[in-house]
């Protein structure tokens, strides 16, 4: 019997929750063997149907088969290729306010060796943080390929909010039992902020071209175990703590980013006000409320 191939994918974009989703799909859907992201769609589909079928050589059909890739957002090839070879599949996309997004995103390609220059300054001229926060751009995109029926969109507020409930709609959608989130479970839920830079760019680049030389050859557990031993903190970590954002730097790119939360908005009815506002005036906004 032939692998299945995926009934939803969780396209992102990233630092949106994805790495704490895929802990919780984990124990309810079917996901790839050994790695969280194939990429397959947007780096690997030279590779193939089968050598993408093969990370879910496991699944037996009780479940939901799925994948969670937050690179695929942004991309419209991975968006054709997806509805071309999966054209049935629900699509998962989470959203997050776009500044926190991009500043976590930013230091994480700063471990990588991916951004060298200041946040403000990469965030306009690096192409994959600008692109990943265009949302209303690419979202409407999503929703014209594959009907507002087949892509569900979940708020990272919502997850902070209230995680049980955002699990359970999570799962509703995809069609999988809930999750109950038991002290037991959520401790190995993470969320996956970076708090520290790469001490060496060149060493950061080296091991991401290794990295990404063994998911491709499917040496999913070397790549374990290279991390079990520190390999990859070494690589990429090790470096200065990041700073908190500055303020002036926040109220500029909110202001940048107004046009695409106001899309998104529209998009998909939901009061988005939040997200114009400082960090500051959002904690004052909560305080109020209590």
């Amino acid at each position: 019997m032939p692998a299945s191939l995926p009934d939803f994918i969780a396209i992102g974009p990233p630092r949106t929750g994805t790495t704490w989703l895929h802990g919780v799909l984990y124990h309810r859907a079917c996901l790839p063997e050994g790695v969280k992201e194939t990429r397959f769609f947007d780096k690997f589909y030279s590779r193939g149907l089968d050598w993408y079928r093969g990370h879910f050589k496991g699944c037996s059909g009780d479940r939901p088969v799925g994948e969670i890739s937050p690179t695929y957002f942004r991309w419209e090839t991975a968006r054709e290729r997806i509805f071309k070879d999966l054209g049935a599949c629900k699509i998962v996309c989470t959203l997050r306010e776009p500044v926190s997004r991009a500043y976590s995103q930013y230091r994480q390609l700063h471990t990588l060796g991916m951004a060298r220059g200041g946040f403000e300054k990469e965030v306009i001229s690096n192409e994959m943080l600008f692109e990943f926060t265009r949302y209303g751009f690419h979202l409407r995109a999503w929703y014209e390929r594959f009907g507002r029926e087949r892509v569900g969109v979940f708020l990272y507020d919502d997850l902070k909010a209230n995680e049980q409930r955002f699990v359970d709609e999570v799962c509703r959608f995809v069609g999988a039992p809930s999750l109950m989130l038991t002290p037991e479970v959520t401790r190995f839920l993470d969320r996956n902020e970076v708090a520290h830079g790469s001490r060496s760019q060149l060493l950061a680049y080296n091991g991401r071209r290794l990295m990404y030389w063994l998911q491709e050859h499917h040496a999913y557990r070397l790549s374990g175990k290279l991390e079990r031993l520190g390999f990859w903190r070494y690589c990429f970590g090790r470096g200065a703590s990041f700073p908190p954002l500055d303020a002036a730097v926040e109220a500029r790119l909110r202001e940048r980013f107004r046009p695409e939360v106001e899309a998104v908005e529209e998009l998909t009815g939901r009061d988005l006000s939040g997200w114009k506002v400082s960090s500051a005036q959002r904690a004052e906004r909560v305080a109020a409320m209590l």
